[in-house]
């Protein structure tokens, strides 16, 4: 659920306004070099969200959530002080949607995962607890909504903290860790009603676990198919535990491995067969380069140490994911790095890509990138790094080269078209792949599939009809994984037109579909800087509305601004003394209403009631009865008129209106008021 900014007050989610627009218009279409200081090798850069965007100093971790219902991605970033979220446009764009502010205080460890369209939230932050958010909440906004501020629907309060929580969602629970229960153990949630969380077990007796996976094991211990396993990092080991009764955890096995310093994460790969696990502190605390290990999980109870991958690397290691044979990695200094997993054979891991955006270091540090989600709908990734912000890119492990498809002439008996191009696949992928073309209508006789046994190219090369506004692909199937590209690539010489989802005549260059002649709700211009807003295209007339109406990267230039007034306290009135600002949005800590008396207490403004603290409360220039403090000089309202308020009265000394302490019920602090303190200091208010 969201709320209006004003009505909550979170003013300073709209400082990011002006810049959200800039990641809206032409900059997210492309025209920066988002490469720019950047080191990167088989992945390329698809959009970029500064930290400063996101209203934070620091990012740390990210979920996803695709609603298989409206086809959409969304991103959830976690912040120092808060939860970003993100909706995902055509061509992987995300736009920034406003913030799920922290529960209680900022804190740079905060944990997301996202649990049958619910999101999961767990913080370091004092007293923070675990919140919980109905996902199907953002399918309500819209873009012309910019920014706002969202709510949990229902906040956990025990564990109060946790570092991480992980997602089970095949058994309907989540499992908290490094909490400030259970020795820093697994707090076991079943989460079967999202709202309701209930606690229905954990584990204490094996230390503090970091991080950790759980699934429903179907791998080659027959004696364990079937259960619902905990593998977790701990202390300098990886344990391996059965959580199928959550009220009574049972052991199965642990491991050690070669110089051990801090069991930070561990994931399983997708075949149940072998796992890895990475240690935070062994980079710095020993140098030497970055380590992956590799263990065997064929014996559960008997987990071994087969394999340490030393990269080319020095930098500290952080999280990892598998996709199939594909092993993401972020990696601090050394960024995002893309890794293909060959089990059983050894080497099991090479390194076939990267996209490193601290191109000057890369040795150990925490700095970098935190952690990353795979949106496999987009055929991207998204990975955040601490101190620089989003990041979305592509893996190149397989494109299209050389897409040509043959003209259609409009009016004329359709004739079906002839589609060629160029599959390349990199190494690391488990050979042999399936190649299907989705999207056509083949000629009758023809096959839509091919297979590709080794790296290289192939060329793809077919008759086939276009479906009018559908976006034809090429999907890839190989013995571990599946992966889909568009065969509309920018470069490709073909019939264009593109989704205008606004109706105002220009399409959307990041959504191209098919198209011969005249097609409902296309475009054949890719000119629109925001296909959701029918006010933006080129040379539309610029309104005082904060979007770049007519496409040109400046945002309501010539028209009239409104006139924003200073409300440092967020009472809703601003100082009318203080300089103002011009803007056609919403300002931080800024409101288009005058009138405050007193901009430092959120008590006085024009309306107010009275409080009975002897100030001024609704600002008319008079301490009413109904405002007289029952305790003259006790200003902090603690019952005592001590040395702090003193320190009260002498810090508004020489006011003359909306005054804080005045004691002889005029709005002003002068002598008279000092000297009447000074008769009552040291009496309490009995």
């Amino acid at each position: 659920m969201f709320d209006s900014p004003s009505r909550l007050g979170f003013t300073g989610l709209l400082t990011a306004f002006g810049l959200w627009l800039s990641v809206l218009g032409m900059q997210a279409q492309g025209d920066v070099d988002l490469d720019e200081g950047v080191m990167s090798h088989n992945m390329e850069s698809v959009a970029f969200i500064p930290k400063a965007d996101m209203l934070t100093e620091k990012v740390n971790d990210i979920a996803s959530w695709y609603d298989e219902e409206e086809g959409i991605t969304y991103l959830l970033v976690g912040c120092e002080n808060g939860t970003a979220l993100f909706r995902m446009l055509p061509g992987a764009r995300p736009i920034f949607m406003g913030k799920l502010p922290s529960q209680t205080v900022a804190s740079l460890w905060r944990d997301i995962k996202v649990v049958h369209d619910h999101a999961y939230i767990v913080s370091e932050a004092p007293a923070h607890g675990m919140q919980v958010m109905d996902l199907e909440a953002l399918r309500a906004w819209s873009p012309l909504d910019g920014p706002v501020t969202w709510s949990p629907d229902t906040v956990v309060s025990s564990p109060s903290t946790a570092h991480n929580v992980v997602a089970f969602e095949a058994a309907s629970k989540v499992i908290q860790v490094g909490t400030s229960t259970m020795g820093g153990g697994a707090a076991i949630f079943d989460v079967s009603e999202p709202l309701s969380p209930s606690l229905i077990g954990g584990v204490s007796e094996y230390g503090g676990f970091h991080d950790a996976q759980a699934l429903i094991y179907n791998g080659p211990d027959a004696a364990h198919v079937g259960k619902e396993i905990l593998f977790a990092a701990g202390g300098e080991k990886l344990w391996i535990l059965d959580i199928t009764d959550a009220s009574d955890v049972e052991f199965i096995g642990v491991s050690t491995y070669t110089n051990p310093h801090f069991s930070h994460q561990v994931w399983v790969s997708d075949t149940h067969d072998h796992a890895f696990l990475g240690d935070e502190l062994d980079e710095t605390s020993a140098g030497g380069a970055t380590r992956t290990m590799v263990f065997d999980l064929t014996d559960l109870d008997h987990p071994q140490e087969v394999e340490i991958y030393e990269a080319e690397t020095t930098a500290s290691d952080h999280n990892q994911y598998t996709h199939g044979e594909w092993l993401f990695q972020s990696n601090y200094r050394a960024g995002l790095r893309m890794l293909s997993d060959a089990w059983p054979q050894s080497n099991v891991l090479t390194e076939r890509g990267f996209f490193d955006p601290l191109e000057e270091s890369s040795g150990p540090g925490f700095q970098g990138a935190w952690s990353h989600v795979l949106c496999e709908e987009e055929g991207v990734l998204a990975f955040t790094s601490i101190n620089e912000g989003l990041w979305v890119v592509r893996p190149q492990f397989a494109r299209l080269d050389n897409v040509a498809i043959s003209l259609c002439e409009p009016g004329t008996i359709p004739t079906p078209n002839v589609w060629s191009m160029t599959l390349k696949v990199e190494a690391g992928w488990a050979f042999p792949i399936d190649v299907h073309v989705e999207g056509v209508v083949m000629t009758t006789g023809q096959d839509n599939s091919w297979t590709v046994t080794e790296p290289g190219s192939t060329l793809l090369y077919f008759e086939a009809w276009g479906l009018a506004g559908v976006q034809p692909s090429v999907n890839l199937t190989s013995q571990r994984s599946t992966w889909s590209l568009n065969m509309l690539t920018p470069d490709a010489l073909w019939f264009a037109h593109y989704e205008d989802a606004d109706g105002d005549g220009f399409g959307n260059p990041n959504m191209p579909v098919w198209g011969c002649g005249d097609v409902p709700g296309t475009s054949t211009l890719p000119l629109d800087c925001q296909d959701w807003n029918a006010n933006t295209y080129p040379q539309a007339p610029e309104l005082c509305d904060g979007w770049n109406n007519d496409c040109d990267d400046e945002v309501d230039e010539g028209t009239a601004q409104l006139v924003w007034y200073a409300d440092a306290d967020g009472d809703g009135f601003g100082n009318p003394n203080a300089p103002v600002a011009l803007s056609c949005t919403p300002l931080t800590e800024r409101v288009l209403t005058p009138g405050d008396c007193n901009d430092s207490e959120a008590t006085m403004y024009p309306g107010a009631p009275a409080l009975e603290d002897g100030m001024d409360n609704n600002c008319d220039g008079v301490i009413a009865d109904l405002e007289l403090n029952p305790c003259p000089g006790d200003f902090d309202l603690d019952g005592n008129r001590t040395i702090n308020d003193m320190l009260q009265i002498l810090s508004n000394f020489g006011c003359e209106s909306g005054c804080s302490s005045s004691m002889d019920n005029q709005d002003t602090v002068d002598t008279a008021d000092l000297l009447l303190w000074l008769g009552v200091f040291g009496l309490n208010c009995d």
